[in-house]
């Protein structure tokens, strides 16, 4: 995330943390708590370029600091992230060792751990220990999105502070001013709130051929002809997915459309899915038949939760829609 996005879209979280840098109050510990893509990373990585760059107008982003910082290269700096989904004690330990004497040139030491709760539990005692011997001039920042699986004592040594969701609207941005399609940007923005795996999402190509799929049905549904042939069409592309989330994902696409098409019967400002809503004109919309098509889904998306006949399913939706 842009810093000027992390100003805009967690002012809040950013004003504690440079209001207590400028005081001299800094913490030497911080929990940064937040989902996926609220920029708890972007910020950890922002107050260890603001307290190790030299710059008067730290951080400055381009002076050899911050440009090793980026690197992961700067020797009073290190970030930990986890390896096959743990941090380990090794990780741990190593950061104990390279930061076991103060700095020779009295630049602070800056260490991030990112997804902190991801630390396997000999890894969170080695950490306590650290934590429990604070030294000045060496700072922590610990990210999260579920610090809960944390041990209780790590956070109680922490100043937490919360990052709050980021609005869909950013994402959809984003992704359009690279290039992507309004439509898919918008489905999209309800898989992840994380640009990147937006775009590792895109690069698959299943997000875009469900999302096909998906406005072909509701344009044979419009049209007042049975919908079960297209997907019918395109049956055994549904029945070799196993993971789950394209199918979740699947069923709020088709949601999202009969949103949209709510909203026009209704005469607002409809944004996605314009090629579709075109087929009919405000007044030719049932609205009570979207409603009741909108509850179908939901209660087909429940059924999703559980170990079901995925072909099964979908033929009893699509006789029923």
């Amino acid at each position: 995330m842009k810093n000027e996005d992390l100003f805009k879209y967690q002012e809040e979280a950013m004003t504690l943390l440079t209001k207590a840098y400028k005081k001299q109050k800094f913490a030497h510990a911080y929990l940064l708590d937040g989902e996926n893509g609220t920029g708890i990373t972007d910020a950890a990585i922002y107050m260890a370029k603001q307290l190790i760059c030299k710059k008067d107008n730290a951080p400055c982003m381009e002076c050899d600091d911050c440009k090793q910082i980026d690197a992961k290269t700067h020797l009073n700096y290190i970030y930990i992230e986890p390896e096959n989904d743990t941090i380990r004690k090794e990780q741990i330990e190593k950061l104990i060792h390279d930061f076991s004497m103060t700095s020779l040139d009295g630049t602070p030491q800056v260490y991030i751990i990112q997804s902190a709760d991801k630390m396997n539990t000999s890894a969170s005692n080695a950490l306590l220990k650290f934590l429990e011997e604070p030294i000045p001039n060496r700072y922590a920042f610990l990210t999260t999105n579920n610090h809960s699986r944390m041990l209780d004592t790590i956070v109680s040594r922490c100043q937490m502070i919360h990052f709050k969701p980021i609005p869909k609207e950013y994402l959809v941005e984003q992704l359009k001013s690279f290039g992507v399609e309004s439509d898919i940007a918008y489905v999209i923005s309800y898989l992840t709130t994380e640009t990147d795996v937006a775009m590792k999402y895109i690069e698959d190509g299943k997000v875009l051929n469900y999302l096909t799929v998906a406005k072909k049905i509701i344009d044979k549904d419009l049209k007042n002809k049975d919908p079960y042939i297209e997907y019918y069409r395109n049956r055994q592309m549904f029945i070799e997915e196993k993971d789950k989330t394209y199918h979740r994902f699947f069923l709020d696409v088709l949601v999202l459309i009969y949103q949209e098409l709510l909203k026009k019967a209704n005469n607002m400002n409809e944004k996605y899915f314009v090629d579709i809503l075109n087929i009919l004109q405000p007044e030719e919309i049932d609205k009570e038949q979207i409603i009741n098509k909108l509850g179908l889904i939901n209660l087909y998306q429940e059924r999703f939760n559980y170990y079901v006949n995925i072909d099964l399913q979908y033929a009893s939706l699509f006789s029923k829609l």
